[in-house]
């Protein structure tokens, strides 16, 4: 029987054969367990479609610039390789430092306030502090120096970004990191601000509520949101028009995704 379709035989430049674009993936345990535990309720169908989308990030995105999507982490670390960068006697970056890293992070874009202590510029020391939890800087005999692993990745922008990307989302069981997983879920599929309550209604159909039974408020899930945007906040260059945007950056997203989903290797 002669179909009525065609196809061209050669496929357009770039594709390639279909089966060279199927990919697997494992899902972070935590995401696992969000998606079993939510099932097919309106909630868990909404969430699902979220995190479906987020696993086709790297694949049907543009491909990731490390070294450029990094700049703010790697001047940081660069900064306090050798001696190290000095400190305050109270343990702060001193105003000349904190106006510097300032300038290359995005979350800072805008910013109106004086920057002479770090304890009144939060991004900044917020940022400074996140990288400080992940194992890549100490603080030694009054300065800010690397650790052995910042060292590592100190010049290797991708090592720099498998460590970011690691990192990122906790795989206990804790409230925590259900709150992680579920608020990048939402970050990296929202142009912009999340929906902040109907993620505290996702962590509360989870099971998780205060002692007095009380639901998952916002303010819980602000908390979490603020921690994920001072790191994705800063990687890749800023697109929208005023950091209080929170527009998450296409490198920002894949990140997201990686932290997330692991790709299968290919039998």
């Amino acid at each position: 029987m002669t179909s009525a379709f065609h196809r061209t035989t050669d496929p357009s430049p770039g594709i390639g054969p279909l089966r060279h674009r199927r990919v697997a993936w494992n899902l972070h345990p935590v995401l696992t367990d969000v998606l079993n535990t939510l099932g097919e309720t309106p909630l868990g169908r909404a969430f699902k479609d979220r995190a479906v989308e987020v696993s086709t990030l790297k694949v049907l995105g543009d491909s990731v610039n490390y070294a450029d999507a990094l700049l703010a982490f790697r001047y940081l670390l660069e900064r306090a390789d050798g001696d190290g960068l000095p400190l305050t006697a109270a343990g702060y970056l001193k105003p000349a430092d904190v106006q510097a890293l300032a300038v290359v992070m995005p979350t800072m874009r805008d910013w109106i306030h004086k920057m002479a202590r770090e304890i009144d510029v939060h991004p900044v020391l917020h940022f400074r502090e996140y990288v400080k939890s992940i194992g890549l800087l100490r603080k030694y005999k009054g300065s800010l120096r690397l650790t052995r692993l910042g060292r590592v990745v100190v010049n290797g922008s991708a090592a720099l970004w498998e460590h970011l990307a690691d990192t990122l989302a906790p795989d206990e069981q804790s409230f925590h990191a259900d709150a992680t997983v579920v608020v990048l879920v939402h970050m990296a599929t929202t142009e912009g601000r999340i929906d902040v309550g109907t993620v505290a209604q996702t962590l509360t159909a989870l099971g998780w509520s205060h002692r007095d039974g009380s639901p998952v408020s916002q303010g819980e899930v602000y908390e979490v949101w603020n921690d994920l945007w001072d790191v994705l906040g800063n990687i890749g260059a800023s697109e929208g028009s005023h950091r209080s945007d929170r527009m998450m950056s296409h490198a920002a997203r894949v990140l997201a995704h990686e932290a997330l989903f692991t790709q299968v290797p290919p039998q």
